[in-house]
């Protein structure tokens, strides 16, 4: 398998570059497929979720009448199908994933990207049983908690930070145009992943469109202080002689080193290949290290990224060949991955 990296020294320093020993599933820093192939039970696979037992919950970008949410045990054999009925808009297309033990498995409703249709749903594993904790968003698409179990949602569209009390009352957080879909090389979404840091003094953002992360400081009334750009495509090919640095940033997470992965879904280094590569980012931002699979493994549209204790889970969207290549795949990283919650 092919293990990209920049500036051997720096992914050295913090562990990225290790001798290729086996480990579980398999080697560090190399990409491969994990579990059955996704597109004839949940095809377009975008959000990821884990629960604690290691369970891999793949949720499908159908625009279908019923989407599936597919599970997948950390031995990969498919172990579930839950279907996600459509609401209003007669469509469900799921994005963001996020499990929380003693909640469930919190997955958002793009719908059919209509202003209102989208939705926060809370599925219940076991039984399958699905509710709507809010609704009224347009292109609901990264989510996260804080320690208040509070839900943060970003719209793709709107370029808006919703936050989500536990009783489902709804509030701006966080609105800039820079979180709007901005001119540039990624797919035509602004505010995607979204990330805390260990100690929830800042809010990261991934902006597809443009290859940028934010972060936005959370003040001590638990408001959102101003917009602060964290990372930059364009700024790290142009100082660190790197060619396509977060294009398409879609799912972000850190490690417990404060390392933060991006899913760049239309990243192509080396090309040629299909789009999509996992890139990481230093504490201070700057790109230390890259990966990608061959052949079979290749990593197709990256979306979104989960840690289970050493290994990071991907989905799969494969958007630009019709889904052909839906499928999870897994990389064992030196460090595991943060907390969602401190």
């Amino acid at each position: 398998m092919r293990r990209l990296t920049v500036l051997a020294a720096a992914a050295i320093a913090i562990g990225l570059a290790v001798p290729a020993s086996a480990a579980s599933p398999t080697e560090v820093g190399v990409v491969q497929n994990f579990g059955p192939p996704l597109a004839a039970s949940c095809h377009n696979p975008e959000g990821i979720a884990v629960d604690p037992t290691g369970n891999i919950y793949a949720a499908s970008f159908a625009f279908q009448p019923v989407a599936n949410i597919c599970v997948v045990n950390r031995r990969g054999v498919l172990v579930d199908v839950i279907p996600v009925p459509a609401g209003s808009a007669g469509v469900a297309s799921l994005l963001g994933e996020l499990f929380e033990p003693g909640q469930g498995l919190y997955v958002l409703d793009f719908a059919n990207g209509a202003s209102g249709n989208g939705r926060l749903l809370l599925v219940d594993p076991a039984s399958h049983a699905v509710r709507v904790i809010a609704s009224g968003f347009q292109a609901p698409n990264g989510l996260t908690q804080d320690r208040h179990r509070n839900i943060y949602i970003s719209d793709s569209f709107q370029g808006v930070i919703f936050k989500v009390a536990s009783d489902g009352t709804t509030a701006i957080w966080k609105q800039d145009p820079r979180l709007t879909p901005q001119p540039g090389t990624g797919p035509p979404f602004g505010a995607n992943g979204v990330a805390f840091d260990r100690n929830e003094e800042f809010l990261y953002v991934a902006t597809t469109a443009d290859a940028k992360i934010y972060r936005i400081p959370v003040l001590k009334d638990g408001t959102a202080g101003s917009l602060q750009l964290f990372a930059s495509g364009e700024a790290i090919d142009a100082t660190q002689g790197t060619t396509e640095a977060l294009h398409g940033a879609d799912g972000i997470m850190f490690d417990v080193r404060g390392n933060l992965y991006v899913t760049a879904n239309s990243a192509q280094h080396p090309a040629p290949g299909l789009p999509g590569e996992l890139q990481v980012l230093s504490p201070e931002g700057r790109l230390i290290a890259r990966y990608d699979g061959v052949a079979q493994h290749d990593l197709d549209f990256p979306a979104s990224l989960v840690f289970h204790e050493r290994a990071v889970y991907m989905t799969n969207l494969s958007l630009t060949d019709g889904g052909v290549n839906s499928k999870l795949s897994v990389m064992v990283v030196p460090f595991p991955g943060q907390p969602l919650r401190p």
